[in-house]
């Protein structure tokens, strides 16, 4: 039998190319969707699962769905790919979007890894989380999905500890910029942003708006690309513990560890068009 994969956010992006690129590799996928079955363009040999992964109940039954549909044999792996992401300065957020952001990005992967983790214990199997470049160098107006991705390093981090007696291996593939649905409608979130402020923040926070909006507007690489490390972690006899994928990925991670934070903000405020209100 060919093994069995469980990937969350499949509905389009990265999560659908991953289901398509690992269905012709030979695994056997169950795609994670919250919408109906019907409104998803996936492979007819791709098994949907509907599941909302901010819900216990719901990550559960999708897990009674997937082991009666194996009928015993194990399942080989789980991908995290499910994300939001919700723009706007921290001092103006709502905080229950916030939370929104860190129910799906964050504890959403925890809660699929606390239920499915028995079937992974008896493959010796993988678990792939999807991270980000924001993981490493956090961006001003997008605060919540950085928190949520550099809490996601953590999270892997101490679950590739913990299980690694277990013969289950823990890898981060790391995009970098992705043409995804949270890309396309980032560049109108950050208009609507600037609408909503009131007078007062509108004019201390307009110039970085408009020019993060733009930042957003740039072309990002093919999803399959993500896809392809994602079978990598899947398939690689010696997992990587993190796959980069793309350049600018590469060099956010090399900023955030190793440049100091101070000229970290003078390459946003002075290279990326972001005011330096902050630096005087």
């Amino acid at each position: 039998m060919n093994r069995a994969v469980f990937v969350t956010g499949c509905s389009s992006g990265i999560g659908q190319a991953c289901a398509v690129r690992l269905s012709r590799a030979g695994f056997r996928v169950f795609a994670g969707i919250r919408c109906s079955p019907n409104s998803v363009d996936l492979p007819e040999d791709v098994t949907p699962v509907e599941v909302d992964v901010t819900s216990t109940e719901s990550v559960a039954a999708a897990s009674e769905v997937i082991a009666e549909a194996l009928v015993g044999n194990p399942l080989w792996g789980v991908v995290n790919n499910a994300g939001i992401s919700i723009a706007g300065p921290l001092e103006a957020i709502d905080l229950a979007d916030v939370s929104k952001v860190l129910e799906t990005n964050l504890l959403g992967p925890l809660r699929i890894v606390q239920t499915f983790l028995p079937m992974l214990r008896a493959s010796r199997g993988r678990i792939v989380n999807i991270g980000s470049g924001e993981a490493f160098l956090a961006t001003p107006l997008n605060g919540p999905y950085c928190m949520s991705k550099h809490a996601m390093e953590a999270l892997s981090e101490s679950l590739r500890l913990e299980l690694a007696s277990s013969g289950v291996f823990v890898s981060v593939v790391e995009p970098g910029q992705t043409q995804t649905a949270i890309l396309e409608k980032a560049a109108g979130q950050f208009s609507e942003m600037e609408g909503r402020l009131d007078a007062a923040r509108r004019d201390f926070y307009g110039p970085s708006i408009r020019a993060r909006g733009a930042m957003s507007e740039r072309t990002g690489m093919p999803p399959d690309r993500i896809a392809a490390a994602v079978e990598r972690a899947l398939s690689d006899s010696n997992p990587k513990p993190r796959y980069f994928v793309g350049l600018d990925v590469r060099g956010a991670a090399l900023l955030g560890r190793f440049v100091p934070s101070r000229l970290r903000d003078l390459f946003f405020c002075k290279v990326l068009g972001f005011p330096g209100r902050a630096l005087r």
